[in-house]
């Protein structure tokens, strides 16, 4: 893993002015964390990844990145390495000693992004914004050919769900009773899912940690990475959805400015939350069974926090159909 050893290393990896000082990590996701990477050419982020990526799959964000800079949406930008790579191994990693985790004796994965000053996570971002911002992002989205994934488009199932609800409560998970509460509405949600449409490249993570607004009064979208084929409608509903944040006011100003900025989806039925609904399911289902293979108390905590964000707002049909009456 990175430490503050690694700054002149990491700015002569991409070509950055030295001297560099390291601080952090100053954020962290499910997949990896951000430093932030100080030079006498300004301020950059650095992201590592907890376990080693495929450092040509991480770069696939580039084209989507690029063409939404191209239309107005505020997103950091990338950095390449004086070769043009996006992402690079820093060799030895782990600071002077060279025995980081992340990448063994190869080093350590990284890749560098345009500082932005970024405030708190918040679901009560200027709703205008939010849609203009959405549209702006599928004006750049190219159609796609592949297959969305089932992380974007299928269910859990009952079955798996009750399955899961006994685990953790023989497991004795803090969020059990929790869960079973909730599996009515969970299982019953999932009768709106549907085959997504028209896919484009979409960012397909549009939750309130991955778009944030800006020290300047901006809305800014970060952490491309889960990109791939999705309807947009399918996008658009879950913006609803986070961005709405159940206020029938919010959604309609989200949906008119999405529509006058020139975005593609159109939301109309159930079916439009299709994607909104399996990313519950699947979040829901990795949070509670990595729960029960962890052994780390921090880690359990962690992952028993992550899953209790659904039920303190979860995608049900009651919440589904109020948005759709409100943009429809």
């Amino acid at each position: 893993m990175l430490s503050a050893a690694d700054a002149d290393a990491v700015a002569d990896a991409y070509g950055l002015k030295r001297p560099a000082t390291l601080e952090g990590p100053v954020a962290r996701g499910q997949l990896g964390q951000v430093w932030r990477l100080d030079t006498p050419g300004g301020p950059y982020a650095v992201k590592e990844w907890f376990a080693e990526p495929d450092l040509a799959e991480v770069a696939r964000d580039t084209d989507l990145v690029v063409a939404a800079r191209a239309e107005g949406v505020t997103t950091p930008e990338i950095i390449r390495t004086p070769d043009g790579a996006v992402a690079t191994l820093l060799p030895g990693g782990g600071g002077a000693g060279g025995n980081g985790g992340n990448g063994g004796d190869e080093g350590t994965a990284i890749r560098v992004f345009e500082w932005v000053d970024l405030r708190p996570r918040t679901r009560l971002l200027d709703p205008a914004a939010v849609g203009t911002m959405l549209a702006g992002l599928h004006r750049a989205g190219t159609r796609s050919r592949g297959s969305v994934d089932n992380w974007f488009s299928t269910g859990v199932g009952e079955t798996s769900w009750v399955s899961l609800q006994q685990r953790v409560a023989r497991e004795g998970a803090p969020f059990a009773a929790v869960l079973g509460s909730l599996l009515g509405d969970l299982v019953a949600v999932e009768s709106v899912m549907e085959p997504h449409e028209s896919p484009i490249v979409c960012h397909r993570d549009l939750w309130a940690d991955n778009v944030l607004g800006t020290a300047g009064g901006d809305v800014c979208v970060i952490d491309f990475e889960n990109l791939g084929p999705a309807d947009p409608s399918q996008e658009l509903a879950m913006v609803l959805f986070e961005f709405g944040d159940d206020d029938p006011a919010r959604a309609r100003t989200i949906h008119t400015a999405y529509l006058d900025g020139g975005g593609p989806g159109r939301v109309t039925r159930r079916g439009h939350f299709t994607m909104l609904v399996a990313e519950q399911a699947h979040i829901g289902q990795l949070a509670c069974s990595r729960w029960v293979g962890a052994s780390d108390a921090a880690e359990r905590e962690r992952l028993a926090a992550w899953f209790l964000e659904i039920p303190e707002d979860p995608v049900t049909l009651a919440r589904i159909d109020r948005i759709l009456a409100a943009v429809t």
